[in-house]
Order: structure tokens, then C-alpha cells, then sequence
């Protein structure tokens, strides 16, 4: 790698063709997974947090080839780095407009932050930021992405994670869910959601992980649209996810949240542990 080619890289920006056109059964697909709760639904109108479905390869790969994930700058960044494995330890997104049935999605990326070689738990590996924007082909923006990625070289890292205890949380509400691989798989297909690693317990290992894990966009879905429940008027225009821990098969999942003003944050907590919490911002 030269600084030339890293420097090129970070400059870029890449305009992605029209996503699919936004069609019903997509949509149903969806709902059925998540739920039907999102007061923006009014006629035509789409779940606001489920337009960066449509920007995503409609079907999986052939056997044989690797699964894009669909955002250029980041499988280019992984290349360059020599980084073969990463991961999203945190996602935001910002909403700016509607999606209607019928509409396509205009997508630009690019390279937000990158951060220095550091040790991590699953090996040497770097953080970065990847930005997506995204606008109907009318010219109006629909929202902005940000993935917290971490690349690394699977391996020894040497670095011991301190496991420190939890005092148990305190929520104004709970609901719980169940996962298996039956519905992690099934969720990442209704997110258009490709990558072995939620698909294939093989490919999962080769990672460093013990299984297949639930993806980020079905993370998004299911505790915004915990707190979406218990707002049911509101409408979200920003959700800020972090993510501690994988989410395996045979995890019971409880959702917790509290509400603060405009704000609502949601745990998710598999065996008293703290997996990962989104906060969730709604109009005022």
C-alpha cells in the first residue's frame, strides 16, 4: 500500500447506479419481518428506515461468488489495508424525506473517517467510517448513512477484553424476542442483507465468530420499532446504534427502553448483558 493510493482512495466518490425500483412485495416482505407500526405509512409511503433496502442487491449472490456488500469504498479500503474481515460496531442514520412505491434511489459514497492500526480482540485491524447518502431520481435527498466499521486480520490479537459487571438496568418498558438461524437468515433477506456471515455458519466461523449473527439493518429494525411501538404517532428522523456484542441462534433477546423528551434508547440484552443500544430520535 502507498500513501498515494490511500490518499486517492479517501478523495473518492462514488455514485452508485438506481437502486431497484421500490415495489410492494419488497415492502410486505419487510413488514412482515418487522411489523406494520410506522405512522409515516399513509398511502404510498414507505417505512422511512427501510429505504436502504432498495439500494442493495435485490437477490444473493451465485454459489461460488462473494457476497458485494454494496458499498464500494469499503471493499476497496479492505483491499488496500489488507484487512480480509469487517465488521459494523455501529451505524446512524439520518431520515430527510419519503420513499414512495415507484420511486428508485440515487446513492453517493464515500470515505468519512479512518482511523490508526490498532490490536482488537479478533486480531490487528483499523476503524473507518463509510458515508452514504441517498436521493429519489427527483433530486430530493432521502437520508445519510454512517457505518462504524472495524477491519482486521483474523488471528492472536492479544488483547484480553475486560469483562466488567453489569448492574442490572432499570427500563420503563421490556418486550423480548427469540433468534434462531431460521430468522436471522430471514431477516437479513427481507434487508437484502447478502454477506456470508449472516447466512452461513461456515463463513461466520472463518470470521472469528461461533455462528451466524443477526445483521445491523435487522438490529435497526427490530429495536427502532420497539420504540416506534410505544410512540406510535411519532415519526423517526435519526437512529444513532452501537453494537458490543454479536447476537447469536438460541439468544433470547430483551429489548429495553426509556424515553427522555424527544428521544428514546433501546437496549438489547441477551443473558444480563448489554449487546448493543440505539437511540432513537422522533419530530418534534
Amino acid at each position: 500500500m502507498t500513501d498515494d493510493a490511500l490518499g486517492q482512495l479517501l478523495e473518492r466518490r462514488v455514485a452508485r447506479d438506481p437502486s431497484s425500483v421500490v415495489t410492494q412485495d419488497v415492502v410486505d416482505a419487510w413488514t412482515s419481518a418487522f411489523g406494520t407500526d410506522w405512522p409515516e405509512c399513509v398511502g404510498d409511503v414507505v417505512p422511512s428506515i427501510m429505504y436502504v433496502t432498495f439500494a442493495r442487491p435485490p437477490v444473493p449472490p451465485a454459489p461460488g461468488e462473494a457476497a458485494p456488500t454494496g458499498v464500494v469504498l469499503h471493499d476497496d479500503l479492505k483491499t488496500l489495508l489488507e484487512l480480509p474481515v469487517a465488521i459494523a460496531v455501529g451505524y446512524e442514520l439520518k431520515l430527510s424525506g419519503v420513499v414512495r412505491i415507484g420511486d428508485q434511489l440515487l446513492s453517493e459514497e464515500r470515505i468519512a473517517e479512518l482511523g490508526p492500526e490498532r490490536s482488537t480482540k479478533f486480531g490487528p485491524g483499523r476503524d473507518w467510517v463509510i458515508e452514504v447518502a441517498s436521493s429519489t431520481t427527483a433530486g430530493n435527498l432521502v437520508g445519510v448513512e454512517r457505518f462504524r466499521m472495524l477491519g482486521y486480520r483474523p488471528g492472536d490479537s492479544g488483547v484480553a477484553p475486560p469483562r466488567t459487571p453489569q448492574e442490572p438496568a432499570i427500563f420503563a418498558w421490556t418486550e423480548d424476542f427469540t433468534v434462531t438461524t431460521e430468522s436471522i437468515r430471514r431477516e437479513a433477506q427481507a434487508n437484502h442483507v447478502w454477506a456470508s456471515a449472516h447466512h452461513h455458519t461456515e463463513a461466520a466461523q472463518k470470521a472469528g465468530l461461533s455462528d451466524i449473527i443477526l445483521d445491523t439493518s435487522s438490529q435497526v429494525a427490530r429495536l427502532a420499532g420497539a420504540a416506534q411501538r410505544h410512540r406510535p404517532t411519532d415519526r423517526i428522523v435519526s437512529i444513532d446504534l452501537a453494537m458490543k456484542r454479536s447476537i447469536l441462534p438460541g439468544a433470547t433477546v430483551t429489548m429495553g427502553g426509556t424515553d427522555a423528551g424527544h428521544t428514546t434508547t433501546v437496549s438489547a440484552v441477551v443473558d444480563g448483558r448489554e449487546t448493543s443500544r440505539v437511540t432513537v430520535t422522533f419530530a418534534g
